[in-house]
């Protein structure tokens, strides 16, 4: 299975070429399908006219955790709370949760950013918060244990994802939306696609566009009831639907299908194993 092919993209002069790799690996095949880890995996084939109509939404499946009591658990999440979680790189983007920070302490709200992990960032990160005066509402927290990190997406309201088109899945997202986060989520990511619904269980703004990333932010913080009933369907979504056991189960009726002859076999109309549309960069238009 495959996640994004053309992460910096690819020039049309290079596409024969491409075009030729791919029929003798894989077109040449009748029966030669895809999974694809990334919601833009299957555009990127379909530039070569490969795998059309062969491509299912796949991806990362993380230890999902069910809570036994969910409405306590969204209750003693901390007020206000914003979770960044990530490798402090340029592909991830960690000064657009400062810009997010920055316009919040501006307008007045009383919240609290928190930021996990560590990189080549770390250190020009630091030094913002203290330029930007953000040192009373952003707290850095350093690398830790993923069992950890978890500790903390449960504790929190709100979780930042900001990568670019250069994160293939991101299995932050899957975690996050399993402990109940209200996710704000950049749309070039490889796995906002296919986990979130936007306005349903998470909410997805125009990577790289920060007026839109801190609308969405500053909605969720303005509407408590909305943001509850989003991270109740995000939850929702893990545990009922993208998750390692649904996932093979469903794979195993998709190969059933396929061996069986079944041409263009779609058993699924949504989630795991369901067709993987062709998506292009701006699929998520303001």
């Amino acid at each position: 299975y495959s996640e994004r092919i053309y992460k910096e993209g690819c020039p049309i002069y290079k596409l024969p070429w491409h075009f030729y790799l791919n029929t003798k690996r894989y077109r040449r095949y009748k029966n030669f399908y895809i999974l694809c880890s990334s919601a833009y995996a299957s555009a990127d084939f379909a530039k070569t006219f490969t795998f059309i109509d062969k491509a299912y939404k796949w991806g990362y499946f993380t230890q999902i955790k069910e809570y036994e009591d969910l409405d306590n658990m969204l209750q003693a999440k901390e007020p206000a709370s914003i979770l960044w979680v990530a490798r402090f790189l340029a592909l991830k983007h960690p000064e657009a949760a400062l810009a997010v920070a920055q316009r919040l302490k501006t307008d007045g709200y009383d919240f609290k950013l928190r930021l996990i992990g560590n990189g080549e960032l770390e250190t020009s990160i630091s030094q913002q918060i203290r330029e930007l005066g953000l040192t009373d509402c952003v707290e850095m927290l350093g690398a830790m244990k993923p069992e950890q990190v978890r500790s903390h997406m449960e504790k929190s309201e709100i979780f930042l994802f900001t990568s670019d088109r250069n994160e293939g899945w991101g299995a932050v997202l899957n975690e996050s939306m399993n402990s109940a986060c209200a996710v704000v989520a950049s749309h070039a990511i490889g796995s906002v696609p296919f986990l979130m619904k936007d306005g349903e269980n998470g909410l997805v703004y125009q990577s790289g566009n920060i007026d839109d990333l801190y609308s969405k932010v500053k909605y969720l913080l303005d509407h408590p009831e909305q943001r509850k009933k989003i991270a109740l369907h995000a939850y929702e979504t893990m545990t009922q639907e993208w998750n390692a056991e649904n996932a093979a189960k469903k794979l195993l009726n998709l190969c059933e299908q396929i061996m069986s002859g079944k041409e263009k076999p779609f058993p699924y109309t949504d989630g795991v194993c369901s067709k993987a549309e062709i998506l292009k960069d701006n699929w998520k238009k303001h």
